[in-house]
């Protein structure tokens, strides 16, 4: 059962952000964070977990070893991709950047 996945237009600012950080550190963590979110979207679209759910509706999977979050909620054939957030934010900050993205 694979789910198509859908993106908010917020997770390319996300993505970016996390990505742009890594590569002023060294091209090779940028690469490695890049796979990194590859793998937790495959995970995420193959469908085969459902990971845990974090406020309400929302699931988190981490990627990789970085400190990083993907977030999501499920529809009946969709993945909805809200954010990439940096998980040493406080859960209430998170929080209130996943309500604000509904």
């Amino acid at each position: 059962m694979n789910r198509a996945l859908l993106y908010l237009p917020e997770v390319a600012r996300d993505y970016g952000d996390a990505f742009g950080y890594y590569e002023a550190l060294s091209p090779t963590a940028a690469l490695k964070f890049d796979a990194d979110f590859s793998r937790a979207e495959a995970e995420v679209e193959s469908g085969m977990v459902t990971h845990q759910r974090v406020f309400q509706h929302y699931h988190r999977i981490f990627v990789g070893r970085f400190p990083y979050s993907l977030y999501y909620r499920l529809t009946d054939k969709h993945a909805v991709i809200v954010g990439v957030l940096y998980t040493r934010f406080s859960p209430e900050r998170i929080e209130r950047t996943l309500r604000a993205r509904e």
